[in-house]
């Protein structure tokens, strides 16, 4: 998965980092999280993979209902909130079939309409931002619907369960300083935090991680 680079200039170190972001594809944390992701990753001198992958389960539900204080009692709209993530989740799918920077463009846009411009989550706005990301509309509509977005939406949460994310957004990195296992991020996911695991000081706080936190299978709780 992490691999590691030499320069031609001498003995010149590049580091290769892989990021995956757990996110909530309506979820206003999560778009904070991504921001600061992609702020790392254009200041960053080094190679970096980065994923951005909906997760959507009863966990994480109950966690997004307590946010928003939704009643438990009121099916309704637990249900019309399940659902709206879940079409969101697809649709996020269906837009990244046309390309992962598209895909990109169209979550963090659909996340401003709803927590920066305050409009409400429909099928209309989800076509409103598909246009404005530049999408064939035609065939973003059938791939939204398609078995392979369901298919894609599974995989992610395999990846999900594989990894031991129980919350959104949660963050894991892997980068060839620590090649047999990664950093699991549960909290505070932001530049800072991603420039202390991926930076020069990056030595020594791999050790202050592995020592003093949790360790689950092949990833280290933050």
């Amino acid at each position: 998965m992490i691999t590691s680079t030499h320069s031609s200039k001498g003995n010149q170190y590049k580091q290769i980092t892989e990021i995956y972001l757990f996110i909530n594809p309506i979820g206003s944390a999560c778009y904070q999280a991504e921001k600061g992701l992609l702020d790392f990753i254009e200041s960053s001198e080094n190679k970096i993979h980065f994923h951005f992958i909906p997760v959507h389960n009863f966990k994480t539900f109950s966690d997004y209902m307590k946010a928003k204080k939704i009643p438990k009692n009121d099916l309704d709209l637990r249900n019309k909130h399940f659902f709206q993530i879940y079409e969101a989740c697809l649709a996020y799918a269906a837009a990244s079939m046309q390309g992962k920077k598209k895909g990109r463009m169209f979550l963090m846009g659909l996340q401003q309409a709803i927590h920066i411009d305050e409009k409400l989550f429909s099928q209309k706005l989800v076509l409103e931002i598909a246009k404005q990301s530049n999408l064939d509309i035609e065939m973003f509509s059938e791939d939204k619907e398609s078995e392979f977005a369901k298919t894609a939406f599974e995989a992610d949460q395999k990846v999900a369960r594989e990894m031991h994310v129980l919350s959104n957004p949660s963050c894991v990195v892997f980068n060839d300083q620590s090649s047999n296992h990664g950093f699991l991020i549960e909290e505070d996911i932001n530049f800072e935090t991603l420039q202390s695991l991926c930076g020069e000081d990056r030595d020594e706080n791999y050790s202050v991680f592995s020592s003093r936190n949790e360790k689950k299978d092949h990833l280290y709780i933050l």
